[in-house]
């Protein structure tokens, strides 16, 4: 009895041992042969960073520049994670969450909640508002843009980066 017990373990052993070797000796898939597809997950990753306003688009805003808006900073964003977002809307300080949906579509200036300093001459209304007309983003080499449709309603430039 103690000897089939013996026996038994042994092929055991052995037989995990064949299977481990099996696996590791599989051929991995070569770098070439896998194909690099880009994703709206790729492109979504990257809107985790900072990201300053370099241009806005709406009714408020029409032929007014930057500097007029925004005298004293520019609004920044900084997305974290999956959801969480905060910065600042040229005056006061935002944070909140936002919702990335399919087809880079998102939601950002509903769920936001923002201090209610007074600055004189900031167009921190429009901002928020601004936000609150985005449905989807798009992500260049040099800026990320929020839509509405194919409108764009802001641009910004990314300040600081998330590095994988």
């Amino acid at each position: 009895m103690k000897r089939m017990k013996v026996l038994t373990a042994a092929l055991m052993v052995l037989a995990l041992t064949a299977c481990n070797e099996k696996k590791s000796t599989e051929k991995a898939p070569d770098a070439a042969e896998t194909p690099v597809v880009e994703t709206a997950v790729t492109t979504k990753m990257n809107l985790v960073g900072s990201w300053e306003l370099i241009a806005i688009h709406t009714e408020e805003t029409a032929g007014k520049s930057l500097e007029e808006l925004f005298p004293g900073k520019k609004p920044t964003l900084n997305f974290e994670g999956d959801s969480s977002v905060h910065g600042t809307d040229g005056c006061n300080t935002i944070t909140g969450e936002y919702e990335r949906k399919d087809q880079n579509g998102i939601s950002i200036g509903d769920k936001l909640a923002a201090t209610r300093m007074f600055c004189e001459g900031v167009a921190d209304a429009a901002f928020t508002k601004g936000l609150t007309e985005v449905a989807n983003y798009e992500i260049t080499e040099s800026a990320l843009l929020f839509k509405n449709g194919d409108k764009v309603v802001m641009e910004f430039k990314q300040i600081t980066p998330v590095i994988d």
